[in-house]
């Protein structure tokens, strides 16, 4: 009787072998995430996870084994955009009170 013991085994032969890759590629997806936030910001620690989760279940002396993955990355934040309120409830991106304040003017020169 062959018997399992080591975690890093059993991880191994989960999903047909599919689930330590998934779950690998998880975690630099993760880590690519964080490092891209962090070139942004490079003051800041940006915290992430990922977490593995197996489920046992034991019916008879089998036992099904699921897992589910869970990844968190900081929410980015996003900018601000200013627009004024015009008529009917239009927005504008110019200052409804500062319009005349661009409008052309002719030159004029002052000789003596």
């Amino acid at each position: 009787m062959k018997k399992i013991r080591d975690a890093s085994m059993i991880i191994g032969m989960l999903e047909n072998g599919q689930l330590n890759p998934a779950f690998s590629k998880e975690i630099g997806d993760t880590l690519e995430k964080l490092s891209g936030m962090s070139e942004d910001n490079p003051l800041a620690t940006f915290k992430g996870s990922v977490t593995l989760k197996l489920g046992l279940a034991v019916k008879d002396g089998m036992v099904t084994i699921s897992a589910d993955m869970e990844s968190k990355t900081p929410k980015l934040p996003r900018k601000n955009s200013v627009f004024w309120v015009v008529e009917d409830g239009a927005l504008s991106t110019e200052h409804p009170r500062q319009h005349d304040m661009f409008t052309p003017r002719e030159v004029t020169s002052a000789q003596q």
